[in-house]
């Protein structure tokens, strides 16, 4: 096993191990961590038969392994066992310091679990009372969906509604979304949904196709549809519409527990994953590194 850069991995090999398993998600293909991540690796073999992608970003010469935006988690790809000790050894001989979240559960390391939800079986599909009141709501308000829309429209209400309400939604990672979207559109993963009412835009998504899964990427709506159950009514078409393609529906997930009630209230069930934490760093980073934090929160 051994670390390649960015700029010497093997492209097909790697996205073809990615996609090797109906299971796997689409975060670790190269064309999505190189719309979103500063720099990235890969730990994997010479035949590319298994590894893991590692984003970075390198700090006063530290570099430093982080999940980025946008990427719920990194996975293990390949069928062989894990020899952990090992992986742990070489990730954190390269990386210092890292918050890595991933599906392995690697033992004796600090870390913590999270959650995101799935739709895996539509047709035992469980909407709870709330959900149904703002699905009959969007039903009487008179709302169009549009399928293959224009994702600038919809990337304009995301920036009009979201980066008040959403802490990370900023000039950056906006940036990020938006070379996101033309990369995904580029190689043929992006669905987008609008709605409309009398032609006028009120809101829409942007889905990915990937291998049995269709993922909720972002979308924003304006507070008026919201009202009207455009969000609920939009989410529940995205559900039914992974059903017709004989996919999951993936909530993309999200450590709001609002979102999480949302997603449940349209039989959403939970998934768990782990996010793990190190700091072999210098002391005088770790002093600078809690500074700057404190310093933002002023």
């Amino acid at each position: 096993m051994k670390i390649i850069q960015r700029e010497h991995i093997d492209t097909k090999k790697w996205d073809a191990l990615v996609s090797s398993s109906s299971d796997n998600s689409v975060f670790s293909m190269s064309t999505y961590l190189d719309a979103v991540a500063e720099n990235w690796c890969v730990l994997t073999d010479d035949d590319y038969s298994k590894g893991i992608a590692m984003p970075y970003t390198v700090r006063l010469g530290i570099k430093v392994v982080y999940t980025p935006i946008f990427v719920r988690y990194l996975e293990w790809f390949g069928k062989e066992t894990i020899k952990q000790e090992s992986i742990k050894s070489i990730i954190q001989n390269e990386f210092q310091q890292g918050q890595l979240s991933t599906t392995v559960c690697f033992e004796n390391k600090k870390s913590e679990d999270f959650i995101f939800q799935i739709s895996e079986n539509q047709d035992e599909q469980v909407i709870n009372s709330q959900a149904k009141r703002m699905l009959s709501k969007f039903e009487k308000a008179g709302f169009a969906i549009h399928l293959e829309a224009d994702e600038e429209e919809i990337l304009k209400i995301i920036k009009a509604e979201l980066p008040q309400k959403v802490k990370s939604l900023n000039d950056k990672s906006l940036t990020s979304l938006e070379a996101l979207v033309k990369s995904l559109k580029k190689h043929h993963l992006l669905q987008v949904i609008a709605v409309k009412k009398e032609d006028t835009l009120a809101g829409g998504l942007f889905l990915v196709e990937f291998n049995q899964s269709l993922l909720y990427l972002k979308g924003a709506f304006t507070p008026e549809s919201k009202k009207e159950g455009a969000m609920y009514g939009v989410m529940q078409y995205a559900i039914e519409l992974a059903k017709a393609q004989n996919k999951r529906f993936d909530f993309g997930g999200s450590r709001v527990e609002g979102v999480r009630r949302f997603n449940v209230n349209l039989g959403g069930k939970d998934v768990t994953y782990h996010s793990f934490e190190w700091d072999n760093s210098p002391l005088w980073f770790k002093i600078l590194k809690r500074a700057k934090t404190a310093w933002k929160r002023k």
